[in-house]
């Protein structure tokens, strides 16, 4: 459980930065990567705020596949909202979103796997 809390603190960092990107990689004229940026921040923002600071391992858990999606979303998303074009967008993108991907597949897996062992233990 420590190791998906940690990571909820990775993706709220995360969304903290989806935020600033526009501004500080300078694609906040785009529309679409701007909305996009700032939206799915303050959801990564909340969610792995959320995630970190739960108590309850099924929520964790659930957080920390929603939050996989996410990344998913993150690295589709320029070619799906069409803001491919900007290369800043794109790439950020495509880096934050495989960063949240990979940690929160592994957050949930990691409680996965504790709260099989824990059930093993029970029924031993």
């Amino acid at each position: 459980m420590n190791t998906a809390k940690a990571f909820g603190w990775v993706t709220a960092v995360a969304g903290v930065w989806e935020i600033l990107a526009p501004f500080v990689i300078g694609y906040s004229t785009v529309t679409g990567g701007l909305v996009d940026a700032l939206v799915l921040g303050a959801v990564l923002l909340a969610l792995g705020l959320w995630t970190a600071l739960s108590r309850s391992e099924t929520t964790i858990q659930f957080l920390s596949w929603i939050d996989a999606v996410l990344g998913v979303w993150l690295i589709v998303a320029p070619f799906i909202v069409a803001y491919s074009g900007s290369t800043g967008a794109l790439v950020n993108d495509i880096i934050v979103g495989a960063v949240v991907l990979v940690v929160e597949v592994w957050g949930a897996l990691a409680v996965g796997a504790r709260r099989g062992a824990v059930l093993r233990e029970k029924h031993a």
